[in-house]
């Protein structure tokens, strides 16, 4: 049965702000995206001060630094876009929703509620990150109902791919983690959540 929470959540706040017609294009769902990605860096960089042994803080400057690539992969790709199509978005006066991305970009939240609070373990750590991933991807598979056209799907599925990716790196970082009974050194961190990076 499909899920029907990504799509409510992206009607709601069209409702909210008396957008629901309101249709992206691949420059706007890129703007979005742009933006998830700085406020999870920005969400991550913060949780790192909270810790303070290296190896927790390691975690969180690992997966902030995977956000902060993805914010510029999709700045890169939003320039590329505008360069050969002349696209540079709409700016909507009577849009507030299509103006402003960093509002459909508070729904998948790295924001003020739900902070770090010094005390979880690294494995704790990683399993919030999925959690807040798989937030992301059911916020992209509601986003893709709303896209224009077919080039602005294609770009969501692109970005639901990466996600993807990411939620089985972490995965992948959690059960090497259990499996050494909760003791990993930086070197079996950067193979796993630092991989992404070079991707």
């Amino acid at each position: 049965m499909q899920d029907e929470r990504p799509r409510e959540a992206v009607n709601k706040t069209l409702r909210e702000h008396g957008s629901v017609d309101t249709q992206f294009n691949v420059f706007e769902v890129l703007r979005i995206a742009e933006e998830i990605e700085h406020k999870a860096a920005k969400f991550y960089l913060n949780a790192a001060q909270r810790f303070s042994d290296p190896p927790r803080r390691n975690i969180c400057y690992n997966i902030a630094s995977w956000r902060a690539s993805h914010e510029r992969a999709w700045a890169r790709l939003r320039s590329e876009y505008s360069d050969r199509t002349g696209d540079f978005g709409t700016f909507d006066p009577d849009n507030y929703v299509r103006s402003n991305p960093q509002v459909m970009a508070g729904l998948p939240w790295f924001g003020a509620r739900d902070q770090f609070t010094g005390h979880e373990s690294a494995s704790q750590i990683v399993r919030d990150a999925i959690r807040r991933s798989e937030s992301v991807l059911i916020f992209y598979h509601g986003l893709k109902e709303f896209a224009r056209d077919p080039a602005g799907r294609g770009m969501i599925d692109a970005m639901t791919d990466e996600e993807d990716r990411h939620i089985r790196q972490l995965n992948r970082f959690l059960d090497r983690m259990l499996g050494s009974s909760g003791h990993f050194d930086r070197s079996a961190h950067s193979d796993s959540i630092g991989a992404a990076n070079h991707h």
